[in-house]
């Protein structure tokens, strides 16, 4: 887990270095356009990946760097420090609310008004500002007043603040957005040869014809990203315990033991980013654990009712506090308890029956075995069959031949038998007592 953790920390960081080029000053910028893509809760993860992209974009000189933003709000992010660093860039930045139904709401609000491009497609909404960050609570009047600080700085003097949720069009018609593009065509196209402001200087888009670079979260970003939602998170959580638990009955080559435990470092991850009860959490693994005793009984007790009714209530109260956007849903709920009722009755049970009745390997997988008597066995001797180097000889009294006979024992090569009740005939000897077939002794 320490090596996982650390990998994910180096590519997690790997940003690759591209570049472009880009004139300054009044006139003619051209360039690449980079194109990113901020969509879910913004958390510390995206948050960062959104400055290594406008650091890129930079470093690479780029035309313009387009965000298409799609947030409910921030989860423990330093709105500021976002902001900051957006009116700080040295790039023309352009943040488009999209697609259709697509919303920048607290955290994602200040981001999109600190730029110095605003866009909304069609049937977006745009605010409230309130609250900021999902996980904590926010003054509306101090929110309210830094709004106003961000669109008074000179990127776009002439927006008004949109301190409630309103749509695009009333935005557009309130001047709050720049204009309104449902593609990436129209975006561009409204884009060419506008004017903005970049690092307190005028710079004029040119991006017609200019190549699209798309800059994307990396696969451990989105990996930690996906984590942050609160049913990802549940999901992973309960995927990690049935591995763990798979692998502490059917101990082998620990791939369930890797996939549980890689599970449980993601899951946790997302719920220290998320206000989560760990009261609750603690309730989860309770119930998960208290499944386990009726593997050995084989049936349905008292530990399995606890069980559920403890999954289902720690299910409910992980998140008591949180906003509806990370509220644990239903269909979660439903799904976890049902996978873990399937798990343990059905995948478990059926496992550790089909190791309990898979016959021992090598020569102790000899004792229960059935075979036929071809001589006369005595309990003081020793009888060895024609042709085999096993030896047999009785635990109780002497058995004739013909009789059916089991073996109770194995010392070396020496067989330790005793006689059925009935006789069988020679061919409903079973043979499994040697590799060769029925013990002839």
């Amino acid at each position: 887990m320490p090596g996982l953790l650390s990998a994910i920390v180096i590519v997690s960081l790997a940003v690759p270095a591209r570049s472009s080029t880009r004139s300054q000053g009044f006139g003619a910028a051209g360039g690449t356009v980079d194109y990113f893509e901020l969509s879910g809760v913004i958390d510390p993860v995206s948050a960062k990946v959104l400055t290594r992209v406008i650091s890129s974009s930079e470093a690479s000189h780029s035309a313009v760097l387009i965000v298409r933003l799609d947030t409910p709000g921030g989860l423990r992010v330093s709105v500021t420090d976002l902001v900051d660093r957006i009116r700080r860039a040295r790039v023309p930045i352009v943040v488009w609310v999209a697609p259709q139904g697509a919303r920048a709401a607290g955290a994602g609000l200040f981001l999109a008004e600190a730029a110095p491009v605003l866009v909304m497609g069609p049937g977006t909404t745009l605010g409230p500002a309130v609250p900021v960050n999902l996980d904590g609570t926010t003054d509306p009047a101090a929110a309210a007043a830094y709004l106003r600080s961000i669109i008074s700085a000179g990127l776009r003097p002439e927006a008004t603040p949109a301190l409630e949720a309103v749509s695009d069009e009333t935005a557009a018609r309130e001047g709050i957005v720049s204009f309104r593009a449902g593609t990436l065509g129209t975006l561009l196209q409204n884009l060419e040869g506008r004017t903005v402001t970049v690092d307190g200087q005028p710079v004029k888009l040119s991006v017609a014809g200019a190549p699209l670079r798309f800059q994307k979260l990396g696969f451990f970003d989105r990996l930690l990203h996906a984590a942050t939602r609160p049913a990802v998170a549940y999901m992973l959580l309960l995927v990690g315990l049935f591995g763990i638990v798979f692998e502490l009955y059917f101990p082998g080559i620990g791939a369930a033991g890797a996939m549980g435990g890689g599970s449980l470092v993601l899951s946790l991850y997302g719920f220290s980013v998320l206000p989560t009860s760990w009261a609750a959490l603690a309730l989860v693994v309770v119930g998960i654990a208290a499944f386990v005793p009726d593997l050995h009984s084989g049936g349905l007790g008292v530990p399995t009712a606890f069980g559920t009714v403890a999954l289902v209530a720690g299910s409910i109260l992980l998140f008591p506090h949180a906003s509806p956007a990370l509220r644990l849903p239903w269909w979660a709920i439903v799904a976890g308890v049902a996978g873990t009722l399937l798990f343990f009755i059905s995948i478990m049970t059926a496992a550790l029956r089909a190791r309990a009745a898979r016959p021992p390997a090598g020569i102790e997988g000899l004792v229960g075995s059935l075979g036929l008597a071809r001589t006369d066995l005595v309990p003081d001797g020793e009888v060895t069959a024609a042709g085999s180097l096993w030896r047999a000889r009785t635990l109780g009294p002497a058995i004739p031949e013909g009789t059916k006979v089991r073996v109770r024992s194995v010392a070396g090569l020496l067989l330790l038998v005793e006689g059925v009740a009935e006789e069988i005939g020679e061919d409903e000897a079973t043979g499994e007592i040697s590799p060769e077939g029925p013990v002839e002794a």
